[in-house]
């Protein structure tokens, strides 16, 4: 009873392990082809997120059951044993369910566009597989530290990714590792020492990441290692003698780190296997072992930009299997070997450009029959390009550019035909270039720049159609620029800047479309701008400044849309700059010193990037555009010396990056605007010579970058705030030629980095501050003349040891001349006239002019003259009067009109007993009305008005007489006598003054019949002054009993209206012969006034015409030479 029992158990026990094994043998139940099924097709949920690429994976779908048929499945039996979908263009993410194909063997998603992380589930493969490549996708997060437990896998490539973190020690335990590739990650950390169990490694590749510390020296235990790269990390220390026990190694790439010490010599024992050694960019330091020569196997060695020093040993020079071999940028010596290589001919590489080579290029180089690259520049190389040279047919790059070889460049050059890259430059070459380089038609860059080559560009250049740079600046090329440059299809560069070039510029440069920098600037070249330039429509860089360019710009130059760069400056051209409007991506414009005109155009403002607009000296008119506005990144703007007119634009504020402005010598208008303060990097304020008026915005004294601050030469008023100390970096302060007033405050104090200071011609009132003492890099100019300031002259200033210009002249300071003032060794000028100083000079002075000091009547002392010991009385001496009369008549420029009464035919009786008279009144008594005469016997009621009416205005017609001394006029007055008036001019000779006083005083005593009586005489300088400047009479209608000539003048010349009182035949004048008039007509207003103490004296208003004349002689000096420039 129990054996059938039992059987019936086994039968059961049976049936339950065949259904056991059908469930997991391979390809044996069903359960399993569905759940891979199901698996792929979550794969390609997670892999395709882009419809668009979702033709990849087409038949990866439920009704292809047949998936082992799929693209890039591979199955072993029914069994998914492989993912090769790599290069698929693939977005999406990698599957966690990757981690249930328990029998994979190789997963490769390389080369798509794959993101997020790898997922930990891979490390569920750990039985089965072997391959891992993920490279070359978006992947992020770090490495997981359980892939550590793939210790089957034979392969694990994860470069060229996103991951960050460090490399994960685990990695050590993959003990059947043979590549491992982690390269061009973001990793960081060390490198794991427990690596060095990877006893299977065939190649480490970490390079391009972020890793740091040392080498660890357990690698030397990976003694199947044939590939170790590590370039381009942190990585430090010293190198490890424990890689020379990396026999196998071939390839050893440690470059672009931080590696210090010493290059191990046991490195040397990698004899029989190493082809590649590249240590570079590193801070090796000491010699290069000898012990290297004997890698009898290397093919590479670059040890170049380390800190190695010694000499090249000669026994490199007989490594025959060295192909490479690059030293460059270290601190080695010596001279190369005049057997260079004898025997080696299979070197194709030679660098050793900034070596510290010095002596001549040996013959022997010609050896080096196999050489394609020589580079020996940035050494000190000396003598001739030798002919053996140019026996190196195989040469393609050829650089021996900044040594100091000399000589010319021999026509043997023309055997290098296989040559691309030949760069002289920065030698001290001369001669012609051969014509012979014509046959170079491989030849793709020629750098001669800085050489001393002369004589014409040979039209066989043309030849070199393969050209695509040509470098020749700052030679002393000279002739026509040769057409047959237009055949170089292939040009981008030109830079043929700093020759003597002359004639046009050729047209056939517009052949040459790729050019992409044309730089002909700093010739001699002439004619106009070639139309077929239109055609450059690559170009982004065009230069011609310094030439003497003319003619107007073609239209066709608005073609040119890639334009980054432009610089006409310093030529003749002219009409308007629209054509070069065509680009909105400019960086720097500019047209400086030539004679464009008309409006500045609005679509300069169309450049956003613009950096730099320069536009000054030319016949701009018009206002400044708005649209400069839009230039967000404008730094610099100079749009000087045009004829630009209105106000500053508002718009401009938006320009916050602004930090030079140059306005000067336009005509400007308004008041400054108060957003100027709030650009907050504005080194540089320039707004001379305009006509802005108003106060100065109290907003600027809130630019702590400003470096110079120009206002001079407008109509600003106000004072000067306190705030003005706010300025600390300013360098260069001019408000000269304003009209502001008030106290200079001591604030100015603390302006202890300015160069230059200018106030003069203002109405500054007060002390001159002793602050000023405390501006210790004062040194072109400290000018405060031309104001009211009163008190002594600090003595702090003799404190400012830099100093060069001081000038306090036509002020009202008093006291002693500072004796400290004289011991200033840096002074070069000293101007202290025309003040009320007083005192004996020291002796330190004497070296000065005495135009220094004149105008000072309390002053003597070298150089003016001797002191007096005695007390001065009240009176002048009689050699003071002669010294005062002969400076007064020097520069006199007024008429004086004597008017004599020479004869009274019919009652000369009358005046027998009469006495002769004078009377010099004022222009401001209304000279029209007021008697001719204040006393004399007789007809006192003569008026000046009188006897210019019936002599109009003393015309030759009513001439009747001449001599030495003047002219006499007949006047037939209204009243019916008849007058006759003799004009004598004011001379510049003391004596003949003289003359005319004796003159006068004569025929005012003397009595008889022959001559006739003096009524009187009359002087009027002044007024004179106004009728020429203003071309007015006195007598005209417009003035009456309530406004005179003088009244006129004085009310019109403070006023904005000014420029009216100047005749408008003495236009156009110059600036500075503008203000020289309003000069002499505020002088005339002073001698008109009422009361003597008022008037300045004859000597006085002489010196200030005088020095008005002087100043402005100076002052157009100074334009022409600001022009010449």
């Amino acid at each position: 009873m129990t054996k059938p029992k039992d059987m019936q158990q086994n039968s059961l026990l049976l049936l339950v392990l065949l259904l056991l094994c059908f469930s997991v043998w391979p390809g044996l139940g069903q359960p399993v082809q569905s759940d891979d099924l199901q698996t792929l097709l979550e794969v390609k949920k997670s892999l395709v997120t882009n419809p668009e690429y979702e033709n990849a994976l087409q038949n990866w779908n439920s009704d292809n059951p047949k998936f082992c048929n799929w693209t890039g499945v591979t199955c072993r039996g029914r069994v998914v044993i492989g993912l090769n979908l790599s290069d698929f263009d693939l977005t999406g993410s990698i599957s966690p369910s990757i981690g249930r194909f328990s029998n994979l063997i190789h997963l490769d998603l390389s080369s798509n566009s794959l993101v997020g992380p790898i997922p930990t589930a891979l490390s569920n493969l750990s039985s089965s597989l072997e391959t891992l490549h993920l490279f070359s996708n978006q992947l992020t997060g770090e490495i997981p530290s359980q892939l550590g437990s793939l210790v089957n896998l034979r392969s694990l490539k994860l470069g060229d990714n996103d991951l960050t973190g460090s490399i994960p020690e685990t990695l050590g335990n993959l003990v059947n590792l043979q590549t491992l590739a982690l390269a061009k990650c973001r990793l960081t950390g060390p490198i794991p020492s427990q690596l060095g169990r990877l006893v299977s490694l065939q190649a480490l590749i970490l390079q391009q990441n972020h890793l740091q510390g040392p080498i660890p020296p357990e690698l030397g235990n990976c003694t199947t290692l044939v590939l170790l790269t590590a370039a381009l990390n942190s990585l430090n220390g010293s190198l490890p003698a424990e890689l020379s026990r990396l026999g196998n190694l071939q390839k050893l790439n440690l470059g672009n780190n931080s590696f210090s010490g010493e290059i191990p010599s046991q490195l040397g024992d990698l004899r029989n296997n190493l082809q590649y050694l590249n240590l570079a960019g590193n801070r090796l330091q000491g010699s290069i072992p000898k012990r290297l020569t004997g890698l009898e196997n290397l093919q590479t060695l670059d040890l170049s930009n380390n800190d190695l020093t010694g000499e090249i040993h000669e026994e490199f020079w007989n490594m025959n299997q060295l192909q490479d071999l690059v030293l460059a940028n270290n601190r080695l010596s010596g001279s190369l070997p005049k057997s260079l290589c004898s025997n080696n001919t299979s070197l194709k590489q030679l660098v050793l450009s900034g070596t510290q080579l010095s002596g001549e290029i040996p013959a022997g180089i010609s050896g080096c029959q196999s050489l394609q690259a020589l580079d020996l520049s940035n050494n000190t190389l000396t003598g001739r390009i030798p002919d053996s040279l140019f026996k190196l047919a195989e040469l393609t790059i050829l650089y021996l550019h900044n040594n100091t070889l000399k000589g010319t460049l021999s026509p043997s050059v023309s055997n290098l035909t296989n040559l691309q890259e030949l760069a002289l430059y920065h030698n001290d070459l001369e001669g012609k270039l051969p014509k012979e380089i014509g046959f170079l038609s491989k030849l793709e860059v020629l750098y001669l720049y800085e050489n001393r080559f002369s004589g014409g560009i040979p039209t066989e250049i043309g030849n070199c159609t393969s050209l695509k740079s040509i470098d020749m600046f700052g030679n002393h090329f000279s002739g026509e620029i040769p057409t047959s440059l237009g055949r170089l299809k292939e040009l981008t560069l030109l830079h043929l800047r700093e020759n003597e070039f002359v004639g046009n510029v050729p047209a056939a440069l517009g052949n040459c479309h790729k050019l992409t920098i044309l730089d002909l600037a700093d010739n001699q070249l002439s004619g106009s701008i070639p139309s077929s330039f239109g055609f450059l429509k690559s170009l982004e860089q065009l230069h011609l400044y310094n030439n003497s360019l003319q003619g107007s710009l073609p239209s066709s130059l608005i073609n040119l849309k890639n334009l980054t760069r432009i610089n006409f400056s310093n030529n003749k051209l002219n009409g308007s700059i629209s054509p070069l409007c065509g680009s909105i991506s400019y960086l720097s414009f500019d047209v400086t010193d030539n004679e464009f005109e008309g409006d500045v155009p609005l679509d300069l403002g169309k450049s956003p990037s613009l950096d730099r607009l320069r536009l000054g000296k030319n016949q701009f008119t018009g206002r400044i555009p708005w649209t400069f506005g839009k230039i967000s990144a404008l730094s610099l703007l100079d749009v000087s010396s045009n004829s630009l007119t209105g106000n500053i634009p508002l718009e401009l504020g938006l320009c916050k990056k602004l930090t030079h402005i140059d306005l000067n010598d336009n005509f400007l208008s308004g008041a400054i605007p108060p957003w100027l303060g709030k650009l907050p990097f504005l080194g540089e304020l320039k707004l001379s010579s305009n006509q802005f008026t108003g106060s100065v915005p109290s907003e600027i004294f809130n630019l702590t970058k400003l470096l110079v601050l120009s206002l001079d030469g407008n109509s600003l008023n106000g004072s000067i705030p306190q705030e003005i100390g706010n300025l600390e970096a300013l360098n260069v302060l001019n408000l000269g030629k304003n009209q502001i007033s008030g106290q200079v405050p001591s604030g100015i104090g603390k302006l202890r980095k300015l160069y230059e200071l200018r106030l003069s011609r203002n109405i500054l009132t007060g002390e001159i501050p002793v602050e000023i003492g405390e501006l210790q890099d004062l040194q072109s100019a400290l000018d405060l003349s031309y104001n009211n300031f009163t008190g002594e002259i600090p003595s702090t200033i003799s404190t400012l040891h830099k100093l060069e210009s001081l000038d306090l002249s036509h002020n009202h300071l008093i006291g002693n001349v500072p004796g400290q003032l004289g011991d200033m060794k840096s002074l070069v000028y000293l101007n202290l006239s025309y003040n009320s100083l007083e005192g004996k000079l020291k002796k330190q002075f004497s070296k000065w002019r005495a135009d220094a000091f004149v105008g000072n009547a309390g002053l003597c002392g070298s150089p003016l003259g001797h002191c007096n010991n005695k007390k001065q009385q009240g009176g002048l001496s009689a050699k003071t009067v002669v010294i005062i009369s002969a400076v007064s008549s020097v520069a006199a420029i007024a008429l004086i009109v004597l008017v004599i009464v020479l004869f009274f035919k019919q009652n000369l009786a009358l005046f027998k007993k009469g006495r002769g008279g004078n009377s010099a009144f004022s222009s401001k008594s209304s000279s029209s009305e007021a008697p001719l005469f204040s006393h004399g016997g007789a007809k006192s009621d003569i008026k000046w008005e009188d006897i210019m009416e019936a002599t109009h205005y003393l015309d030759d017609e009513f001439v009747i007489g001449s001599g030495g001394s003047g002219k006499v006029y007949k006047a037939d007055l209204a009243s019916g006598e008849t007058v006759a008036v003799k004009k004598i001019p004011w001379k510049d000779d003391l004596l003949s003054n003289k003359s005319f006083n004796r003159e006068v005083k004569t025929l005012g005593t003397i009595r008889h019949r022959h001559l006739v009586k003096l009524m009187g005489y009359c002087s009027s300088k002044a007024q004179v002054l106004m009728e020429i400047v203003t071309g007015k009479k006195p007598t005209e209608g417009v003035f009456g009993e309530e406004t005179d000539m003088v009244r006129w003048v004085d009310t019109v010349l403070g006023s904005a209206a000014r420029e009216k009182l100047i005749d408008s035949e003495l236009k156009p004048l110059l600036p500075c012969e503008e203000e020289a008039v309003y000069q002499v007509l505020e002088i005339a207003i002073q001698c008109t006034k009422t009361y003597p103490q008022e008037r300045p004296s004859s000597r006085q208003a002489c010196d200030c015409l005088l020095n008005v004349f002087n100043n402005r002689g100076a002052s157009c000096r100074e334009m022409q030479t600001d022009s010449g420039k």
